[in-house]
């Protein structure tokens, strides 16, 4: 077992929310392609509802 203090961590958050918000741009803009600002709503609701599910 190694007896070295354990130092400071990089923070990745900013970089995860940033992907994570590029590639949810990104989905929701095949969906609009595909099926149109209906398909946005609802693919947009079901992330939400499904988000505040996780929240709880």
């Amino acid at each position: 077992m190694s007896h070295r203090p354990i130092g400071r961590v990089e923070n990745y958050t900013l970089p995860f929310l940033v992907s994570a918000g590029f590639t949810l741009f990104w989905v929701l803009v095949l969906v609009a392609a595909l099926w149109g600002w209906l398909g946005v709503a609802l693919v947009s609701t079901g992330l939400d509802r499904a988000i505040a599910r996780l929240r709880r």
